[in-house]
């Protein structure tokens, strides 16, 4: 097999990779609201992440076969890495305000990480690329980043939600909000991902329910919180 000749020194791109280590050691600090289904331990952006890529994928390749799971998985790999440099923002009950600084501080994370990566342009151009939602494959990584919290908080019963004083009830009224806005935009042609996002909320409410208010830590130590 004939491959293309390389006219770039690897050794050339050695700073930008070390860069590039470096964001993903500083993504795996970044830390969101929920937990583990060990009701103690935070969940990172990297667990997300992972989380994201596999179910996305899997579930594509039963369910949607016919999106290119390349683009699934690059997509999934790359979705919240802005996040690495402006933190992951709690988006229950946000209004306009919260998320006009939401857009604002991702925007500003972009442009850090497209002038730090210029030799790498791979990562700026994917970012744009999924953000753009052009491709049914953004658009399915999106609605199935939405389902993902869903579980997570399903899995621990809800204590995050319950720490934020967010009842079943509220919670319900939420995700019903929020499956109307998805189901009249970016997932209005992804009726898979549409479908376990709403049976999604089902688990969550029926372990809700099920789960004490709180529970006697586990011996396991939380991750630290994100500076």
């Amino acid at each position: 097999m004939n491959r293309p000749r390389n006219t770039t020194d690897p050794t050339e791109v050695l700073p930008s990779i070390l860069a590039l280590v470096e964001l993903s050691c500083k993504f795996g600090r970044t830390m969101r609201i929920t937990y583990h289904e060990d009701r103690v331990t935070r969940e990172s952006d990297t667990d997300h992440t992972v989380m994201l890529a596999l179910v996305a994928c899997a579930f594509a390749e039963r369910c949607a076969p016919w999106l290119d799971l390349g683009l699934v998985s690059r997509f999934a790999d790359i979705h919240d890495l802005i996040e690495a440099e402006c933190g992951d923002t709690n988006t229950l009950a946000m209004g306009e305000a919260g998320r006009a600084s939401k857009a604002l501080r991702e925007k500003k994370a972009l442009e850090v990480i497209r002038e730090r990566f210029v030799a790498l342009p791979y990562i700026a151009a994917t970012i744009d690329r999924y953000e753009s939602l052009a491709d049914p494959e953004a658009r399915f990584v999106k609605v199935l980043d939405k389902a993902l919290p869903r579980l997570t908080h399903a899995l621990n019963g809800g204590v995050a939600l319950r720490e934020q004083g967010i009842g079943l009830e509220a919670v319900t009224g939420i995700n019903r909000a929020q499956d109307i806005e998805i189901g009249s935009t970016y997932g209005a042609d992804q009726s898979e991902a549409m479908l376990l996002l709403v049976a999604a909320h089902r688990e969550l409410a029926a372990r809700f329910e099920a789960k004490p208010a709180t529970a006697a830590p586990l011996p396991c130590s939380p991750l630290p919180a994100a500076p």
